[in-house]
């Protein structure tokens, strides 16, 4: 071979393996016939009909509620109480991020996330619908749209009445004890970082279970906030214009202990004493894991677990 052919072949390779190398980080064509275009918080998004290799971050439970197939999800997802052990060993932990890495070892064909930037770095790698938190509704209103997004419409119904039918189950427990949801107000405190935060019903801790699903009645001031960023920070002097006919308090601890100091000085502030929840032994203090998640199968469950800690308390 002379000089001249061989530096047309070694650029011609050249040339071959950068196409090839760039051609990894691309989404894998497929046909119109298999796609479908969705509109998901006013965006359309071109995705496949039927999902079968999906990673998620955030939105991993509402996938699993309405059995949609996981392969890849970050940490904190795998860490719900909710998420079964059999699906847990066939999801791959990605960490705290999706990685375009490691999310590109999965082959996906479909990515959910929460986070806006994911669509940027792996919009080559697979389809992305970014869904901003809280945009969905009430759960049943977010399993819903799960089961439209995945064209599993029917997992969705299916769920919908099993969702009812533990309600109305764990409703007439707590009447049976004197307690009527629709006549009963509740109050979310969080303590995060030294800090006391008054929850609406859509920021996890099981909010979702108690107003939709056990149709216990969020205060005037808690709906404001709940109509708003769905949390906020407040002063131990003003805890009486977020008092409740029961309280549910949740620890949400950066390391163990973070918070003691500060539960110890809200159980020993006036206001705090001054509570009609307080005073009557309303306040009910849930593991914070059990209640953080907020996924259909979560608030399923935490129905019951409510439930069961109510009634333990009025006995």
């Amino acid at each position: 071979m002379n000089s001249h052919k061989k530096t047309l072949f070694v650029a011609l390779f050249a040339s071959l393996m950068a196409l090839f190398v760039a051609n990894l980080g691309q989404a894998q064509p497929v046909s119109a016939a298999s796609t479908r275009t969705i509109k998901v918080a006013g965006t359309k998004y071109k995705i496949p009909k039927d999902p079968k290799r999906i990673v998620t971050n955030v939105y991993t439970g509402d996938v699993l509620t309405v059995k949609g197939n996981v392969v890849g999800a970050t940490s904190i997802d795998l860490k719900s109480p909710y998420v079964t052990k059999k699906q847990n060993k066939k999801i791959k932990n990605l960490g705290l991020n999706l990685k375009a890495e490691a999310v590109l070892k999965l082959k996906p064909d479909l990515i959910i996330t929460s986070n806006e930037t994911d669509v940027k770095n792996l919009k080559k790698i697979a389809p992305v619908v970014y869904i901003p938190y809280g945009s969905t509704g009430n759960i049943k209103a977010t399993v819903t749209e799960f089961g439209r997004i995945l064209n599993n419409q029917k997992e969705a119904k299916s769920w919908q009445k099993k969702f009812t039918k533990e309600a109305t189950k764990q409703q007439k427990r707590l009447k049976n004890a004197g307690i009527d949801p629709s006549q009963t107000t509740v109050g979310l405190f969080d303590m995060q970082s030294g800090k006391v935060y008054i929850d609406g019903a859509k920021w996890g801790r099981g909010g979702q279970a108690l107003v939709t699903g056990l149709d216990f009645q969020l205060t005037d001031a808690a709906k404001k906030i709940d109509k708003g960023a769905g949390y906020e920070q407040v002063s131990l002097e003003s805890l009486d214009q977020y008092g409740a006919d029961w309280i549910f308090f949740s620890n949400t601890e950066t390391t163990k202990g973070s918070n003691d100091s500060a539960i110890k000085d809200l159980k020993a502030n006036p206001v705090w004493q001054g509570l009609d929840a307080v005073k009557n032994d309303h306040v009910v203090q849930l593991p914070f894991n059990n209640v953080y998640y907020f996924d259909g199968n979560a608030v399923y469950h935490q129905m019951k677990l409510i439930t069961d800690a109510m009634l333990k308390q009025v006995k």
